[in-house]
């Protein structure tokens, strides 16, 4: 009987040490994320940067005819960015963005649609990426980038922007195909952005 269950422990060892063994992660040299983030500290900058030294100005009755402007709406900034998987630790990548700015102006009178103030940015901005969480699913990581920006503000003043972004905490989910989302501030976006994105 001992003999028997030794033999059996023998043929069995070699399959469980098998099932143990954990298959190597498929190395990738490249990935490509899009994704869309909150509402970028640069959209101070659609009021735009000029000022008026003309003093205060004095009362009016006509100030109470003039139009009213509706809550400033954002389609917050739109990205697609191209990575190279350098080091499991250390991602660099390239994000290029662009993001929409729109207020309406009423009529205060009769409460009509006059018109709508349009505005749109273009972002370049690189970023190094460091993955301080690596699992086969999973990995997290911080990330901190400088770039500019370029476009048009709501009342036609043309804007040229260094940008600064800085992401403290990211999370990747997935291997070849992947989702993430990430918390950060800065004038890319500020809050928080998502999306989803893939590896090759």
């Amino acid at each position: 009987m001992k003999r028997i269950l030794i033999y059996l422990a023998a043929m069995l060892f070699p399959i469980i040490v098998s099932g143990q063994e954990s298959t190597p992660e498929k190395k990738y040299d490249h990935q490509m994320r899009f994704g869309i983030g909150g509402y970028p500290v640069t959209e101070w900058f659609m009021y735009s940067v000029s000022w008026c030294d003309c003093g205060p100005m004095p009362p009016s009755l006509n100030r109470i005819y003039w139009d009213s402007e509706s809550p400033l709406y954002s389609t917050g900034p739109i990205s697609a960015e191209f990575s190279w998987l350098f080091k499991d630790w250390f991602t660099f990548s390239l994000t290029a963005a662009v993001n929409v700015t729109w207020e309406n102006s009423y009529d205060s009178i009769n409460g009509r649609r006059t018109g709508v103030e349009v505005g749109a940015l273009a972002y370049v901005v690189p970023q190094c990426r460091f993955n301080w969480l690596r699992r086969d699913l999973v990995k997290m990581y911080s990330s901190i980038g400088v770039g500019f920006l370029a476009g048009q503000d709501m009342y036609d003043e043309f804007l040229i922007l260094p940008v600064g972004q800085v992401s403290p905490v990211g999370i990747e989910v997935g291997r070849k195909v992947f989702g993430f989302c990430e918390l950060g501030i800065g004038m890319l976006y500020t809050g928080a952005k998502a999306g989803i994105g893939f590896r090759f």
